[in-house]
């Protein structure tokens, strides 16, 4: 048999570690080699390696000048070890080698393909951190559900292969660094080979290789990338949807990687829940704000209804867009507006413009306003007067372009329309979409020339974002870390500006209900007051959750109430038939 040891820069403790893994395989078998595949070290381990293989009949060094990567590395061994049997074991020795038999006998005489070593069986035996113990909770976890692999751990450094099995997978893994191992297990599984998971002895071995923040995200983007190639869901809509919530996922627990993640559930246990029902209860009257602006909106381009269809409209729209990326929940209420009350589509998407443009013009005030604020008392990062500077050009770029697509030249056309004729065939065809383009621009421009109509959409939009922030200061004061950290002008000046800068994160709709970047934007903000990041993160959690599980609950009545199927809420290609 062949055992690998994978070595980077471990000069003080390879010659131990070759001595005792000799001893234990002398006990196992009487024809074993020993190749150190000792990868770019810079501390002298090529050194101790090339005397031990020089010493020792059993032992191969394999020595690389430039880092390969810990997959690589492992190729390139097992591809120049000569045994029947192949394996390998982390350097630390980690895993008791009292489960070397164990591992080497699961291919040798049970007839397994593939074995490995576990941490997370429930009658695993391991003391690590709590922080690396939750990271790798996280990972496998993933790898479990989006990959459908049925192990505990594919990550423990202490794994035997049949040599034709692993032989016959191995090109088909495209991973050369820390995912190697993992994406060879679930192909294994994918290709119907026997593995055998078993539990382990297992204690942290010092120093380690991994970068937490760093193989977060390179492992994190392996699963989606894994998850595509493997995925039996063809291209569209609904693969999207799931990348996107695993982007969400990701960034979530990225987040919490940064700032500590056992500080994060310390901080969220120590809050008040009181105050999160108060949270709720506050966020609640945003609603009826929000139907009664929308109400307003449509009335002004000719279709009056009820408060509690635009309400109910708004929280089905809404819920789509907590689900599903790129905002379609916006789509979906053009939807149900034109299913309920025949409002044409075009009305439906102009009037959502508007309400959106009305959103960005209230959250952009609020938050020069509190960065105004808060700069008199503190020192604000240096993007965050670019960003509000930024948002305020995009506003006046905005109402330029609509006021100028709006005017009417000497034959009565629109600029948008005269570009429409210019690019397009003519035909009726082309006569209509110019005419869609001039109604659209048109009742924009109705609702954005109107100072009487600008100034109560105004408001009402400056009304509902305060609500949403009062909601936010409501959840961060929860927690007892918070009531120190800085004046209540200034805490209050940063609740405000760090809930617009998150809604101005959503303006990039990445991941469903923007959640992840939310969190970021409140986490980096909320520390301009003192808030440490765990205390921040968990309030940023919590109070989106809050906000989500509010829409999703009244979403969910009113599909009902209105009698609305969920896919023909989200199903455009079915709006665009109707």
């Amino acid at each position: 048999m062949s055992l690998v040891l994978p070595a980077y820069n471990e000069a003080k403790r390879i010659h131990d570690t070759v001595v005792t893994t000799a001893d234990t395989l002398s006990g196992i078998t009487s024809s074993f080699e020993i190749i150190i595949a000792e990868d770019g070290s810079s501390d002298g381990t090529d050194r101790i390696a090339s005397q031990l293989a020089s010493e020792l009949e059993y032992v191969v060094h394999l020595h690389s000048d430039e880092r390969q990567g810990r997959g690589r590395a492992l190729n390139r061994a097992f591809t120049a070890a000569s045994g029947r049997i192949l394996c390998y074991i982390d350097v630390d020795l980690a895993t008791d080698m009292g489960h070397l038999e164990e591992l080497i006998e699961a291919i040798r005489s049970e007839g397994y393909d593939f074995a490995t070593g576990s941490r997370m069986m429930p009658s695993s035996d391991v003391k690590r951190s709590m922080k690396r113990g939750l990271a790798s909770k996280g990972f496998n976890f993933l790898t479990r559900s989006m990959l459908g692999s049925k192990l505990y751990d594919h990550q423990c450094g202490f794994k035997a292969f049949k040599r034709e099995s692993l032989f016959e997978l191995m090109d088909s893994v495209e991973d050369e660094h820390w995912f190697w191992d993992t994406e060879l297990l679930v192909r294994a599984q994918r290709s119907g080979y026997k593995v055998k998971e078993f539990p382990v002895k297992w204690r942290h071995g010092g120093a380690t290789k991994v970068d937490l923040v760093k193989d977060v995200i390179g492992m994190g983007s392996q699963i989606v990338r894994l998850w595509w190639q493997l995925s039996s869901l063809k291209s569209g809509r609904w693969q999207k949807g799931i990348l996107t919530f695993i982007l969400a996922i990701l960034l979530l627990f990225l987040i919490f990687t940064l700032v500590g993640m056992e500080d994060v559930w310390q901080a969220a246990a120590s809050a008040s829940p009181q105050r999160f029902g108060l949270a709720v209860f506050i966020y609640l009257f945003s609603w009826p704000v929000r139907g009664i602006r929308y109400q307003h909106i449509l009335k002004r381009l000719g279709h009056d209804h009820g408060l509690n269809f635009i309400t109910g409209s708004i929280f089905m729209s809404q819920s789509a867009n907590v689900i599903l990326p790129a905002r379609i929940g916006d789509v979906s209420r053009a939807y149900i507006l034109k299913r309920e009350k025949d409002v044409p589509l075009t009305t439906g998407m102009s009037s959502l413009a508007v309400e959106r443009l009305f959103d960005i013009i209230a959250i952009t005030v609020i938050g020069v306003l509190a960065v105004l604020v808060v700069m008199a008392e503190r020192a604000v990062d240096n993007w965050v007067m670019p960003l509000m500077i930024s948002s305020t050009a995009v506003i006046i770029l905005f109402f330029a372009a609509i006021f100028f697509m709006a005017s009417k030249g000497r034959n009565g056309l629109s600029p948008v329309e005269r570009i429409i004729l210019k690019i397009s065939k003519p035909g009726d065809y082309t006569d209509r979409v110019a005419g869609i383009a001039r109604k659209f621009v048109d009742e924009i421009y109705t609702i954005s020339s109107s100072p009487r109509d600008f100034v109560i959409v105004f408001f009402s939009s400056l009304m509902v974002w305060t609500v949403d922030i009062l909601t936010c200061y409501t959840v961060l004061i929860a927690f007892p870390f918070v009531h120190n950290a800085a004046s209540p002008i200034t805490l209050t000046a940063v609740v405000f500006m760090a809930v617009a800068v998150g809604n101005l994160a959503k303006m990039v709709p990445i991941t469903p209900g923007a959640i992840g970047t939310y969190e970021g934007a409140l986490t980096v903000v909320f520390k301009i007051a003192g808030i440490a990041g765990y205390v921040g993160a968990a309030a940023a959690v919590i109070d989106h959750i809050i906000k989500n599980s509010v829409t999703l609950v009244f979403g969910a009545l009113y599909l009902a109430h209105f009698n609305i199927k969920w896919h023909e809420l989200v199903d455009i290609k079915g709006k665009n038939e109707k």
